[in-house]
């Protein structure tokens, strides 16, 4: 049959690619189905005033050799053809945290010796809050591609504790709290909820070592799918799936928007349980199961500002630069629209040539939902002249804020265009634009975890809502997801082969 195939894939994010790679390389027939006219999810780019933009993707960590994801990104072959600038060792991110500076040095040798000299008298806390991060890490086998059946000891105790609580343990000195807690706008940390074991992985995943993608962000998405297809299946954008037909607990099609039937043994959803859930008729899956995908909390959504400026005028700065307004980099748990914007995230585009300057910036802070919601019912494109105004205005208060510490900027833009809220919804398909997925609380953590396994025998889930977010945590809920299929331990022997 045309249309009959071992595995479906809903969505071409990273998770729904990358498990695509794992199993046609099986000698499943694999089909991915994306709504979208360009695939990739978060690594989806696109081009103006010369400038080519990431939608979601800004920089990844642990690409150094042996390292996590340079292990993974070996498996999949992505060093082949694609480059990767490692960002500035000394700071790949620096903060400026109510107007002082501090940065973050690639390496933990690197992060201790200059941490202890910004902060020479809690040099003992410092050592802790280190040895607490390689601590947790030891305690997450997949993260460290270890068997699954290997069980750590300790892995309940960092589920269950409070990043900010165990952070303010360690150390009574405020400033060096938040300069603890400064990378939190990657994972959008809550004060009250966020548990340090996501705070732990994501700081370990950058101090490892930090990189940007040279060039567009969708040539992963773009290797990963001709590398399907090699394998003799199948990529359709533009192929949105409306209903999963389900009998006797098993889906057995999935029906596009156009009435097209497509018929699986196994199916995997990339996109947001949530709306996986919306493709599922009444009757089709245990209601308390789909409640607890549809009432899950997400994470904050963000407002971007993508600015062509004119040549010679933005050095270019082989970091990120987060600016804090206030004392608490602790922004995304209580932040005023009245006082909007106090904080941005700043990336360059890496120059052309060996240029020494950057004509494409890129500028991201938070945005709740609630803020746009007005729109949401409009057309892409449609949404009329008062959401434009409202863009526009909120674009250049951003703008505006920013010049203050590089007034470089002012005068010399050339274009910019603006993403908010309603376009991470309509492109990434996440709820109410959610920037990383379902929020993790370190009170409830395993109600905070979303199996690879649904309620549905043969439906599984992979991508950012899984275990971790980013380029390192998508990856990890593949292989975990596959891992159902093919056998974790295997496909994680083949990667550590590499």
């Amino acid at each position: 049959m045309k249309n009959k195939y071992n595995i479906i894939i809903i969505g071409s994010g990273l998770g729904g690619l990358l498990s695509g790679v794992i199993l046609s390389r099986k000698g499943h027939k694999v089909l991915v189905l994306e709504k979208n006219q360009q695939i990739g999810g978060s690594l989806q780019t696109f081009n103006r005033s010369g400038c080519t933009f990431s939608t979601g993707m800004h920089y990844m960590g642990s690409l150094d050799e042996g390292q996590t994801l340079n292990k993974i990104f070996k498996y999949f072959n992505l060093f082949d053809g694609i480059k990767y600038k490692r960002l500035d060792e000394s700071g790949f991110d620096i903060f400026n945290i109510g107007g002082k500076e501090i940065k973050y040095p690639i390496g933990y040798d690197n992060f201790r010796i200059y941490m202890h000299k910004k902060f020479p008298d809690d040099k003992e806390a410092i050592d802790t809050y280190i040895n607490e991060i390689k601590n947790t890490i030891d305690t997450q086998n997949i993260y460290l591609l270890k068997y699954t059946s290997n069980k750590s000891k300790g892995t309940g105790k960092y589920l269950s504790l409070n990043a900010w609580d165990h952070i303010k343990s360690i150390t009574k000195n405020p400033e060096l709290q938040q300069a603890f807690s400064a990378l939190n706008f990657v994972y959008a940390g809550v004060k009250e909820k966020s548990p340090f074991y996501i705070h732990a992985l994501i700081n370990n995943h950058f101090i490892s070592s930090s990189y940007r993608i040279v060039g567009s962000t969708g040539q992963i998405a773009i290797k990963l799918a001709n590398e399907i297809k090699e394998n003799g299946g199948e990529v359709l954008n533009r192929n949105e799936v409306s209903n999963l037909e389900i009998e006797n607990n098993k889906v057995i099609a999935a029906i596009s928007k156009d009435g097209t039937r497509y018929e699986s043994d196994h199916f995997i959803s990339d996109i947001h349980p949530a709306s996986t859930m919306d493709l599922i008729n009444e009757g089709d899956i245990k209601k308390s199961f789909r409640n607890r995908m549809k009432r899950k909390e997400n994470t904050l959504s963000a407002f971007a500002v993508h600015i062509a400026v004119k040549s010679g005028v933005f050095k270019y700065i082989n970091a990120n630069y987060n600016y804090y307004k206030q004392e608490d980099v602790w922004y995304a748990s209580y932040y005023s629209e009245k006082k909007w914007p106090e904080h941005y995230f700043l990336h360059c585009g890496i120059p052309k040539d060996g240029d020494n300057y950057s004509t494409c910036i890129g500028l991201l802070t938070h945005m709740k939902f609630e803020e746009v919601e007005k729109w949401k019912d409009f057309p892409i494109n449609k949404r009329g002249d008062e959401y434009k105004e409202f863009k526009n205005k909120k674009a250049q208060q951003l703008i505006d804020l920013v010049c203050e510490t590089f007034p470089e900027l002012k005068d010399n833009i050339i274009s910019f265009n603006v993403s908010t809220p309603l376009t991470y919804t309509d492109y990434l398909g996440t709820p109410n634009g959610s920037m990383y997925g379902t929020l993790r609380d370190y009170k409830t953590p395993i109600g905070s975890y979303i199996s690879p396994r649904s309620k549905i025998d043969n439906l599984l889930f992979t991508g950012q809502n899984l275990n971790l977010h980013g380029m390192l945590g998508v990856s990890l809920s593949a292989i975990l997801t596959c891992g159902e299929l093919i056998g974790t331990n295997d496909l994680l022997n083949e990667i550590n082969a590499n």
